[in-house]
């Protein structure tokens, strides 16, 4: 009886070690080998959402979501975007987005410039510098001369079209900053452009003035676009001959003359053709602008009340007054006119003082 007991437990001891070595083996070869080594895929944080990187096309569709993202989180109330542009402006090897926004298609009431480091943010906002009513209706990233530098140019005009201009801004690192800029803020009309208009590969600031005078002048000043260095002028007719023709009424002459001595007192050019209208050894030193409103030069033309008051066979007097003077005033310039060769010649000018 004790020898069947005896052989039981031993039965019992050596199934209980064979299940324990099954087990030992199963663990082993589950886990493991030492040298095998886990891949993690990186994760980029663009604000406040992170992605993990598979490939490059997948990186930029998530780049524009956050942008997308950021550009709503920003967006002034009632305003659509209008343009993004993007560039390394500051040329610190990242890139800059300008955004512009407006209340309208077509229109810039806003405009940010935003980095992304670590996460996108503002690091400044373009201020407006002309001072009159007007549209800001488009920007650009441009080279302005053969540096590299690049510049954030805004165009801007009237809401009629009578006047347009722009605006340049440079960034630097977290400063942003109005370079120049050029608009016929006095008068509301005219054109101030960016232009190579010598063909150097540097850009100049252009104003053009047009006049409705009696040869269509149209006269050009320009100077390098961060307004560095010299003036300089040009002077265009713009009449149908393209160059200058000399009046056949004496009448014209006398318009023609009080026009360009206007010209030349306003931006200190030279103009030849004044010397054809006298027939003096020396030009009168008059000071006509006590006498004659110019005024109106900028906008309709020069408005005047010509009278003649003494006529004979090649000599005529005409007494010259502003329009808006008083018809019984005799206070104006007298002209006296001869006919020379043909050609109706400024022989003296007096002030005529008196009412």
């Amino acid at each position: 009886m004790i020898s069947d007991k005896l052989f039981a437990l031993v039965l019992v001891v050596l199934i209980l070690s064979g299940c324990g070595v099954n087990k030992e083996a199963e663990v082993k070869n589950i886990a493991p080998k030492p040298s095998t080594s886990t891949v993690v895929s990186p994760e980029i944080t663009e604000g406040t959402s992170k992605v993990t990187v598979e490939d490059t096309r997948k990186t930029n569709v998530q780049d524009s979501n956050t942008l997308d993202q950021f550009i709503k989180k920003i967006q002034p109330p009632n305003e659509q975007l209008q343009k993004v542009l993007k560039e390394d402006l500051d040329r610190d090897g990242k890139p800059e987005y300008v955004l512009a926004f407006g209340l309208e298609k077509g229109g810039i009431d806003n405009i940010f410039v935003v980095r992304e480091d670590d996460g996108y943010h503002i690091i400044g906002k373009l201020e407006d510098p002309v001072m009159v009513a007007h549209l800001n209706t488009d920007m650009k990233i441009m080279k302005l001369d053969q540096t590299e530098q690049k510049f954030i140019v805004v165009y801007s005009t009237s809401e009629v079209d009578e006047a347009e201009g722009f605006s340049i801004f440079t960034v630097d690192h977290n400063r942003i900053s109005n370079l120049n800029y050029n608009y016929p803020e006095a008068t509301g009309q005219g054109s101030r452009k960016l232009e190579d208009i010598n063909k150097d590969g540097v850009f100049e600031d252009v104003s053009y003035y047009r006049f409705q005078d009696t040869q269509k002048h149209t006269i050009i000043t320009y100077q390098k676009f961060d307004s560095t260095g010299p003036e300089k002028t040009k002077v265009l007719y713009e009449n149908k001959n393209k160059k200058f023709v000399y009046p056949t009424d004496p009448k014209d002459i006398i318009q023609n003359y009080l026009e360009d001595h206007y010209l030349r007192n306003r931006f200190f050019i030279h103009l030849p053709e004044m010397a054809e209208f006298i027939a003096l050894s020396a030009s009168p030193k008059n000071n006509f602008e006590s006498i004659i409103d110019f005024s109106a030069m900028d906008y309709t033309g020069l408005d005047l009340n010509v009278k003649e008051i003494a006529y004979e066979a090649n000599q005529r007097v005409f007494l010259v007054k502003s329009s808006s003077e008083e018809e019984e005033s005799n206070q104006g310039l007298v002209f006296t006119l001869e006919k020379q060769s043909g050609m109706w010649k400024i022989m003296n000018i007096e002030m005529n003082d008196k009412l």
